[in-house]
């Protein structure tokens, strides 16, 4: 049975570590360490925690649970250097494997919350999937158990669906922001105020909520408004966005054309 009582040290001191540690830490749990090889970013995290902060991968006291959460680039150089446990391993990456913990532990998986964070914005975990993978039966009965403790929507998926789920998730929400700075650009570029456009965004984003993404696309390239795309085309000066914006419409029309 999980129980609060189990030591958990954090290898990272990111975005994704800093939210995932003070939920635990709201839900009870006891965060002993906080290591970040930027020794002032552990101690900032460590502070709300009650926890050690660490700059020394060798000084990461021994826990109950591991929970690695770094850059996906620096995951198998900090893996290296940690010393073999008898403890639950677990990263939160989205496209790695789960095996690059293999050499550490036994008992080893991935607790990855799909969502975006940053540090300043506070996140709503009870709204925010988390996926679990696990390196045998009864890692993946407590790894579950465990995620339920941050958020009541858990799943179940293994390293490629993991990867491409992360796939999905750059195409909805990162390229999606971009496409937001662009219109931005345009917007500031004729004095009109960005937050004109915000309520057009959330009611393209509440309309998926009850109808499929297909469903759900209006605008001139699903109309076949040639000259309206032309038009927008004349207006837009960066070549590339040129290129973009006739690339997106002819993604659209194929995708209305199925």
């Amino acid at each position: 049975m999980l129980t609060s009582e189990i030591s958990i040290s954090v290898i990272g001191a990111g975005n994704v570590a800093w939210h995932l540690a003070k939920r635990l830490f709201v839900r009870g749990y006891s965060i002993r360490c906080v290591f970040s090889r930027n020794l002032s970013h552990a101690t900032l995290l460590a502070k709300q925690l009650k926890a050690e902060a660490v700059d020394n991968i060798t000084s990461v006291p021994v826990s109950d649970l591991y929970l690695f959460s770094v850059k996906d680039d620096a995951y198998r150089e900090i893996i290296s250097a940690f010393p073999k446990t008898k403890a639950i391993c677990v990263h939160t990456s989205g496209s790695l494997e789960m095996d690059i913990l293999e050499n550490l532990s036994d008992c080893y998986g991935v607790l990855y919350p799909f969502q975006s964070f940053s540090k300043d914005k506070f996140i709503t975990f009870e709204q925010v999937p988390l996926c679990v993978e696990a390196s045998n039966h009864q890692t993946e009965q407590f790894l579950m158990e465990f995620a339920r403790v941050i958020s009541p929507i858990t799943y179940y998926l293994n390293t490629e669906q993991r990867a491409y789920l992360h796939l999905a998730g750059v195409f909805a929400s990162n390229f999606s922001n971009a496409l937001y700075v662009i219109a931005q650009q345009i917007l500031q570029q004729r004095n009109i105020d960005f937050k004109i456009i915000l309520p057009l965004i959330k009611e393209t984003v509440e309309k998926v909520n009850n109808l499929s993404p297909i469903e759900a696309q209006t605008g001139p390239a699903v109309r076949n408004d040639v000259g309206i795309i032309n038009k927008h085309i004349e207006m837009i000066n960066n070549t590339d966005l040129k290129v973009l914006y006739q690339l997106l419409s002819n993604i659209i029309q194929k995708q209305h054309t199925i």
